[in-house]
């Protein structure tokens, strides 16, 4: 292909920075000789846009796979995407001013949170974190506005708080640029049940190193991001864009601190399996199974 269309999400988002430095490799291995990353309102469009052939590869948080597949809200109709490869393991965490009363996770209840867009991955894990942990739809006010409006909304009152992406990240630096931020933590128990309850969260830790207002890592839930292409994508297309990318995992986490752990992502497959990289049996490409073989990942 001499022209790759990468779908990400909104400009500040990890996502779309990523996409850029998955655009590099495949220049730089000779998989394309231009590649366009496209802004989107996040997972729901992207896998809508890959298997329209608006797109070659998207980007996804992973419990939205097997929605897409079976054509389970939001989606009105299955959309038959395949995973090539994990992206990353992002941590998933809650902020709001320093300055507020607010301490922890659990005392959102009643309050006003932006959550990004309405059909993102970010909407689908607040969704997530209310339900399971019994709350139910009704136990939170959600804003669904971007996480460059909610940086604002949040700065200006309007809201509460706001649910963050992985960092680092252009949006959260500038977001404690702004402002003093402060985290707000789940406990041991809510990172346990929502672990246990979505084969998509494990728990992870919030870098001291990106919060200004942090002198120590802090736990929370984090989430397994994933690039998909359409089911049916060309198999020696994606078997070639999964093992330029096992192969720059070192580069790409030079290139990108989001990418810190692909290495170690990948190499989980050599215990766990075909799982490690599409949990809760949602489908890999024929593709990538034949790359991650190649590679001595998978048997």
């Amino acid at each position: 292909m001499t022209k790759i269309r990468i779908t990400s999400s909104d400009l500040l988002s990890t996502f779309y920075t990523q996409a850029r430095d998955i655009g590099a490799v495949l220049v730089e291995e000779g998989l394309a000789t231009e590649v366009e990353v496209m802004e989107s309102t996040g997972s729901v469009m992207n896998a809508e846009r890959t298997v329209t052939g608006d797109a070659e590869i998207g980007f996804m948080a992973s419990n939205w796979v097997p929605r897409a597949v079976s054509g389970s809200a939001p989606f009105t109709a299955p959309v038959p995407v395949a995973i090539a490869t994990p992206l990353n393991t992002g941590p998933l965490f809650f902020v709001c001013p320093e300055g507020s009363p607010l301490k922890a996770f659990s005392d959102l209840k009643g309050k006003r949170i932006a959550v990004g867009h309405a059909d993102s991955g970010m909407a689908q894990h607040a969704y997530n974190f209310v339900r399971t942990l019994g709350w139910g739809d009704d136990g939170v006010e959600f804003s669904f506005i971007s996480t460059f409006d909610g940086g604002n909304a949040l700065a200006s009152g309007e809201i509460d708080a706001q649910l963050q992406a992985p960092i680092p990240s252009t949006h959260f630096k500038a977001l404690c640029d702004m402002m003093p931020i402060k985290v707000l933590a789940f406990s041991d128990d809510e990172i346990k049940t929502l672990c246990d309850a979505i084969p998509f969260y494990f728990p992870a830790n919030i870098p001291a190193e990106h919060v200004p207002t942090m002198d120590k890592d802090i736990a929370t839930v984090g989430v397994l991001n994933v690039i998909v292409t359409a089911a049916d994508c060309d198999p020696d297309f994606v078997h070639d864009f999964v093992a330029a990318c096992i192969r720059h995992t070192d580069d790409l986490a030079t290139r990108n601190a989001l990418f810190r752990g692909l290495t170690a992502l990948l190499q989980g497959a050599r215990v766990k399996g075909q799982d490690a990289l599409a949990p809760d049996n949602t489908p890999l490409h024929p593709g990538a199974l034949a790359a991650f073989r190649e590679a001595g990942l998978l048997s």
